[in-house]
């Protein structure tokens, strides 16, 4: 069953923090973090964490525990709370075990410590069956597909439309599906009144030849003539761009938290500021000395 990680309540917050025998720095952090106000505009976008059962785990040189513990502070230091934090698949390292998702949790932890819930997409690492199993004592939400991890979150000043483009655990094409193509046509229908944005782990095809998710050309078919479709957010590349197809569809890939298959890529996150016409992205590096760090870049909707 479809499953997020709402908020922890003061209470709940306070228990685990001692059980884990927290640190009187982070315990102030996380404190500090829930007394916030929240920004009913702003979303936390992260992807590709890749974490495995043992913290230690290094990939390519990498130690992606400690990158997401940094990536995880850094949306805690913001000014104001987001409304949620969305994850964008690749949840686990490479073929979804239970305990991997077991240390996910923990590690994501000191944000629903902060109030700010969780809502979470599958990649092609991730084991749908072990996900649900792992975490089958958080909030379920209700099923639109009874095997795809879906959801329609309602902000404000869009929807957002999260997807399941997992098809099997470590094979790299996605699949959305004729039944998951038909929800997502007929809920989008249904939600004209505000700016549509759909988040799914796959990246469209990046060169000619590749394929990165089977059933790309209808996923396009329901996107682009639906103008009201504005953004179309992925990972899976582990690179960071944002460009715009030829209907005007914005494309959005969402830097990995973990590691970079090419050295010149940032890890990190990104903050989405949902505005009246549009969306201002803010992207947050591990790194702090790069270039590109605190990087804006504001996007117009098409009409």
């Amino acid at each position: 069953m479809p499953i997020y990680l709402p908020p922890l309540s003061r209470r709940q917050f306070l228990a685990r923090t001692l059980a884990a025998g927290a640190g009187l720095a982070l315990f102030r952090s996380r404190l500090l973090a829930a007394t916030r106000d929240q920004d009913p505009h702003a979303w936390a976008l992260i992807s590709d964490p890749h974490i495995a059962a043992d913290r230690a785990k290094m990939a390519r040189g990498i130690n992606m525990a400690g990158q997401l513990t940094i990536v995880v502070q850094d949306v805690l230091s913001q000014p104001r709370r987001p409304a949620a934090a969305l994850i964008n698949g690749d949840l686990a390292f490479n073929s979804g075990e239970t305990a991997d998702y077991g240390t996910f949790t923990a590690l994501v932890e000191p944000l629903r410590g902060a109030r700010i819930p969780l809502q979470l997409a599958l990649g092609n690492h991730d084991h749908r069956e072990r996900f649900w199993a792992a975490l089958n004592n958080d909030k379920s939400i209700v099923r639109p597909l009874e095997d795809r991890q879906i959801a329609i979150l309602p902000a404000a000043r869009a929807n957002w439309f999260m997807l399941d483009s997992l098809d099997k655990t470590l094979s790299t094409p996605g699949l959305i599906g004729e039944a998951q193509l038909a929800w997502l046509a007929q809920s989008l229908d249904a939600r004209k009144d505000k700016p549509a944005l759909v988040m799914l782990h796959h990246n469209p095809s990046l060169a000619p030849g590749k394929v990165s998710i089977i059933d790309e050309a209808a996923l396009f078919e329901v996107l682009r003539p639906r103008r009201h479709v504005q953004a179309y957010f992925f990972g899976h590349s582990h690179r960071w761009s944002v460009t715009r197809d030829p209907s005007g569809l914005h494309l959005i890939n969402l830097p990995t938290t973990a590691y970079p298959f090419d050295a010149a890529q940032p890890i990190g996150w990104v903050m989405a500021q949902l505005q009246p016409r549009g969306m201002r992205l803010n992207l947050r590096c591990v790194d702090t000395k790069r270039a590109d760090h605190d990087q804006k870049i504001d996007l117009e909707w098409r009409s």
